[in-house]
């Protein structure tokens, strides 16, 4: 992801994408239509090009209102091939070097991607297609198409709202093993915000766009052992939950991401907010009722 957030800067200027049609980016792009070098081009020039194509097949007496249509056509499809190539340059820059490395995508998913992605108009959504892009090619599999969907209905304060969320959240490891990020949400009884937490009511529209949830069970409960430690992660870093209790202690979340809000949080930094995460984690432990 790291590769990705450094290459956003450098997309500036729309490179060949395609890599002429060599590797997995390539044939992502000739599967989609675009060519092997995906350069800008004068948008006027191309419409009077298609405007003078469509005379030489049906005539010069075409009716204003069809070259009417053809403009605005050209237009509506010329802005999203845009963010498409926009999204491509992104992770192009993010992968140089890697051409040949990862797994092309399903042509199912590749259509499902290519809907959302060229219609993403705002940057903080282009760098979260950009993102989601890269990580499947690295690891097929990762994203479904009702995350892509979900994705394709955000904006960019949802985005930043998701990045904010994520800087706040911990990993749990369930009890299959995988991690599960965590929001840490402002105590109840702790005011001013950021003390103890993310306020709720600072990231509650991500449970409108169905990335988070206040219903039970939908993360892992924390338990720590009398006179033992639990591991957590936070921004990819193992540490330490302490119980020097002869007590069994546990932490039942009371906010989490959804099944999509997990695959999302992929395309975030988890735990990097500018306070001492574990801290907050460790006074939230509490006696198990019985």
């Amino acid at each position: 992801m790291g590769d990705v957030i450094s290459a956003v800067s450098a997309a500036g200027k729309i490179v060949d994408v395609a890599e002429k049609g060599s590797g997995v980016l390539g044939r992502i792009a000739d599967y989609w239509g675009l060519g092997r070098a995906l350069d800008r081009r004068s948008r006027a020039k191309d419409v009077d090009a298609a405007v003078k194509l469509y005379e030489s097949l049906y005539g010069t007496d075409a009716p204003d209102k069809l070259k009417d249509l053809l403009y605005t056509k050209y237009i509506t499809e010329s802005r999203k091939l845009d963010n498409l190539v926009e999204v491509l340059s992104i992770v192009s820059e993010a992968r140089r070097g890697k051409n040949n490395a990862g797994t092309m995508p399903q042509q199912d998913w590749l259509d499902a991607f290519e809907d959302g992605a060229s219609h993403a108009y705002e940057d903080e959504i282009r760098t979260l297609w950009a993102r989601l892009l890269d990580e499947e090619i690295t690891s097929a599999g990762s994203f479904s198409k009702r995350t892509l969907a979900t994705l394709k209905g955000m904006n960019g304060m949802e985005a930043r709202k998701l990045r904010i969320l994520c800087s706040w959240s911990v990993e749990i490891q369930d009890q299959t093993g995988r991690w599960i990020p965590v929001p840490l949400l402002q105590s109840p009884l702790e005011c001013g915000a950021g003390a103890n937490g993310i306020p709720l009511s600072e990231i509650s529209m991500l449970e409108d766009a169905g990335l988070t949830t206040q219903m039970p069970g939908h993360a892992p409960d924390v338990y720590v052992q009398p006179d033992s430690a639990c591991t957590i992660r936070i921004n990819t870093r193992p540490t330490s939950l302490h119980n020097e209790s002869d007590h069994l202690l546990v932490y039942r979340p009371t906010y989490a991401f959804t099944s999509i809000g997990i695959q999302l949080s992929k395309l975030c930094i988890l735990g990097d907010a500018d306070t001492d995460l574990l801290s907050i984690l460790q006074s939230r432990l509490a006696l198990l009722e019985q």
